[in-house]
């Protein structure tokens, strides 16, 4: 039983890669309901590719801040499990977020504004069990839950002064070319592209333009519009995704295979 305070409406909200099929997902909530029964569990996705910290930042980037103020966001995407990484827990001006030190987590941190980063290295978090491969269950989600319960963040452990940050695939504009790459393909197969609304806007392209992309030197014309339904089935097109990233996509059709695109994949946007 937890033996502080539960704040009030505390949430932890959880990504993993764990999928659904095994009992992973299920012991570390039930690792969290021991320690704080009170605390609402919201599964942001167990659907992650398998060890893509890329993916899982990305998807926490689009909705983190969707959700109330103080929430805990438990992020397990684990490739180094078991090694040197730490484990990591971060305090940021709205959140809370407990993750292994692979920059899971610390990236979208950082858009909310990092204020202290602890290594959790503090026994009193660890659940009674130990495991060199489930640290989701023996450190974080019991870490999370502590934390849910509003224990004190400074006693997490000591202060980590440089978390690890991924480097994120920048656009570059070299003369009339517009270098981006696939970040993330959605279950619908929309290729999300490295290239923000802000940055669309600044090149001055409107919704009904025409906006022409090379992929592996074949070039494409594709419009550009707000939604899926402004053309016809299986048709292709770019758009402003929910995320606030351009999209390329294809209407009740899987954009992904259709251009043959993967994550990582560069695409020009001729300007």
């Amino acid at each position: 039983m937890c033996l502080l305070k539960i704040l009030v409406g505390k949430i932890i909200g959880i990504v993993t890669d764990f999928g659904l099929n095994d009992y992973y997902v299920a012991a570390m909530k039930g690792v969290i309901k021991n320690i704080c029964p009170d605390v609402e569990i919201i599964d942001i996705t167990h659907g992650i590719p398998k060890w893509s910290v890329l993916d899982a930042s990305y998807i926490l980037s689009c909705c983190y801040d969707d959700f109330p103020r103080d929430t805990v966001f438990l992020v397990v995407v684990d490739p180094g499990v078991g090694t040197q990484r730490h484990p990591i827990a971060i305090r940021s001006r709205n959140y809370y977020w407990v993750a292994p030190d692979n920059g899971v987590a610390t990236n979208t941190a950082l858009r909310d504004g990092i204020l202290e980063t602890r290594i959790i290295e503090n026994s009193r978090l660890f659940w009674k069990k130990k495991s060199y491969t489930f640290h989701g269950r023996d450190i974080f989600a019991p870490t999370a839950a502590w934390l849910a319960c509003g224990f004190p963040f400074e006693k997490v452990g000591r202060i980590l002064n440089r978390p690890v940050v991924i480097k994120e695939m920048e656009p570059i504009i070299q003369e009339n070319v517009l270098i981006a790459h696939v970040i993330h393909i959605d279950d619908f197969g929309n290729a999300a592209l490295s290239v923000s609304k802000k940055l669309i806007e600044e090149l001055g392209v409107s919704y009904g333009d025409k906006i022409y992309i090379e992929v592996r030197n074949k070039r494409f014309s594709l419009p550009f519009l707000e939604s899926f339904g402004k053309v016809e089935k299986g048709e292709p097109l770019m758009l402003v995704n929910s995320c606030g990233k351009l999209e390329i996509a294809l209407n009740r059709g899987n954009a992904s295979r259709y251009f043959a695109l993967s994550q990582g994949d560069e695409v020009k946007i001729i300007l």
